[in-house]
């Protein structure tokens, strides 16, 4: 689990990563009390940060390349708690757990290069 004060300084690595060539598909999961499903499925990773000021964190979505050219976001609105689990150095899921007690599940794998 990420302490809520290593949250911009995850995500802000992490979009480094993907500034500097590094590919990832993202598939988002929610589920809730009236919430259970799929929004998203392995779609090129645009970027995640945590809006401290709205108490948010952003997920982006598409916006790489001609196949995906529109960033789509999901937003988790008043995030307490964050998971991140690695492998081989690398992003492999994260969950998200908001306020209403909503999760949100972000797979990660690498993705082919994008043409």
């Amino acid at each position: 689990m990420l302490d809520p004060s290593e949250w911009s300084r995850y995500f802000d690595d992490l979009n480094r990563r993907i500034e500097h060539g590094e590919q990832f598909e993202a598939s988002v999961e929610v589920t809730g009390e009236d919430v259970d499903g799929t929004e998203v499925e392995l779609l090129p990773l645009d970027g995640i940060t945590f809006e401290r000021h709205d108490d948010q964190i952003a997920i982006g979505v598409g916006g790489r390349g001609r196949r995906y050219p529109a960033v789509l976001w999901h937003f988790v609105d008043g995030p307490r708690r964050v998971w991140v689990r690695e492998q081989d150095g690398a992003p492999a899921s994260l969950g998200i757990e908001s306020e209403d007690g909503t999760y949100t599940f972000v797979r990660l794998r690498a993705a082919a290069s994008a043409t």
